[in-house]
């Protein structure tokens, strides 16, 4: 539905009045189950002999009923703000050739996606109020990928783990993150900035892999405070074991909080990151339709926020192409706040990414089994 009305999003111009209409009318099918979607909850009643009783009444869900009318206003800021692009200094050819503007003095630059259209912008480079409007719609597009990007977090929170997948996940911190990694989370003194910067993450796949360990090592870890918490009894064990086992514990929990740290160092710095794997089976083996449709849509308007964002730095990065014209490339950076970084993105083909998936989606399902067991991956405690 969104590729048939947004397609990848490669001009930053207005939305034919047909596809508004097409996409109202589909949204409204795909919501129309919410209005049905309600919750029990106990209320008081004066029965006919004067007394007082409970009885369950039905309610709207407040999950879906709270997030879904945000993110109807946040789809209509959307379109707006790419109704707001007309009347532009910017436009587009659609053979690729960048050469307009500044090809006199320094040719054409080559790109990689030649085939697809490229801004292009006047030899003066657009004007001062052209800018400013373009940075302060981009910068209104980011509140609302953050907004829309909360609420996915949100709901995929509250979406279980699959029992499938929760036996397949490493048991361990320590084996899900590497020896390097769980030497360095485990370190007080090592700051989650010099961390971040010893990863060496040069592509989205790397990065991706990262983020599934410090999940995995997340997972492992509240899964053993979990257990402990719920066996420990003072009747049946030693004051000194209760304390190794407290002190174990808030180990653990200090390690929880600073894995949590680096993962949203790594959202923050890489934003457009496919989902995680555990994301990934959450959303395959959910069965609440209420969290199915309010993930979707918010994973949607999450899409086509950052396309919006990333046609935008294009056209800044032409602009400032023209106006200094012996600048590295390297040196050109469009940052709309401090925490979005859009030029620095790497590209890692889809494929990739989507193979690595598939392959620890068809170790749950247990087509990998017997190449686990080959390598014998021993499962430390954590």
């Amino acid at each position: 539905m969104t590729a048939t009305i947004f397609g990848e999003l490669w001009k930053l111009e207005p939305l034919c009045e047909e596809k508004k209409i097409r996409w109202r009318k589909e949204m409204d099918w795909l919501l129309s189950p919410t209005t049905y979607m309600v919750e029990l909850v106990p209320t008081k009643q004066n029965g006919a002999d004067g007394c007082m009783f409970e009885i369950m009444t039905p309610k709207a869900r407040s999950d879906v009923h709270m997030n879904l009318p945000a993110l109807q206003k946040l789809d209509s800021m959307l379109i707006e703000v790419l109704d707001s692009m007309v009347d532009t200094e910017y436009w587009y050819v659609e053979s690729g050739s960048r050469s307009g503007g500044r090809g006199k003095n320094n040719g054409e630059r080559q790109t990689k996606k030649w085939w697809l259209p490229s801004p292009c912008v006047p030899e003066q480079g657009l004007s001062q109020f052209q800018r400013k409007r373009i940075v302060f719609q981009a910068k209104l597009v980011h509140q609302i990928l953050k907004a829309a990007k909360s609420i996915n977090e949100q709901v995929l929170l509250q979406i279980p783990i699959p029992m499938a997948v929760m036996d397949a996940l490493p048991k361990s911190g320590r084996s899900s993150l590497g020896e390097d990694l769980y030497h360095a989370i485990t370190t007080d003194y090592i700051p989650i900035e010099e961390i971040f910067v010893s990863l060496s993450l040069k592509t989205e796949h790397s990065v991706l892999e990262t983020m599934n360990r410090l999940e995995g090592a997340l997972f492992a870890w509240n899964q053993r405070i979990s257990e402990e918490r719920s066996r420990r009894s003072p009747a049946r064990h030693s004051w000194k074991f209760m304390k190794d086992s407290s002190s174990e514990l808030e180990k653990m929990s200090a390690c929880i909080k600073r894995v949590e740290t680096l993962i949203q160092l790594l959202k923050s710095r890489f934003p457009n990151l496919p989902p995680t794997f555990i994301d990934v089976v959450k959303v395959q083996y959910n069965e609440d339709v209420g969290h199915a449709i309010v993930e979707a849509y918010s994973r949607v308007l999450v899409g086509v926020a950052f396309s919006i964002l990333s046609r935008v730095a294009e056209i800044m990065l032409e602009d400032d192409l023209v106006k200094k014209p012996n600048t590295p490339m390297a040196t050109l950076k469009f940052d709309l706040s401090s925490d979005v970084y859009l030029a620095g993105i790497t590209e890692t083909p889809p494929g990739h990414i989507r193979r690595s998936l598939m392959d620890q989606i068809s170790m749950v399902d247990g087509r990998f089994d017997a190449v686990v067991k080959k390598r014998g991956a021993k499962q430390l405690m954590w």
